[in-house]
């Protein structure tokens, strides 16, 4: 296997692991999300009780997972654009139009590389 493909492959595992904190935080964003609600229709949700749930660091984490699922999913598209384009001589375009994404954000996304060399 290529460097290239060691390297797509890696980052899909760091992606997949982000997307599973993500969905993790989620569903306990979810749950403290129906507790609101039970709070708001018996007429106790209040400053204290949002604070108690949990909603500051709640909060931060779910933030936190979000920018880390968007870190990870960057550096997938980094390196398909890599492998693709190195290995497989495939137009930055192309591979834009796999991803659905707009010419000029593939263009920027192949040239990303390059830059931070």
């Amino acid at each position: 296997m290529s460097q290239a493909s060691e390297r797509l492959v890696h980052r899909i595992s760091e992606l997949e692991e982000s997307n599973d904190e993500l969905r993790e935080k989620l569903l306990l964003h979810k749950r403290a999300l129906r507790e609101a609600a039970r709070g708001v229709e018996s007429g106790n949700l209040t400053p204290d009780a949002v604070r108690s749930g949990g909603a500051p660091a709640m909060r931060v984490d779910l933030t936190d997972a979000l920018a880390e699922f968007e870190r990870a999913r960057h550096q997938v598209r980094l390196a398909l654009f890599a492998f693709m384009g190195l290995e497989q001589d495939t137009s930055t375009a192309e591979i834009g139009r796999s991803l659905g994404i707009s010419r000029q954000l593939a263009s920027r996304l192949a040239q990303e590389p390059k830059q931070s060399s």
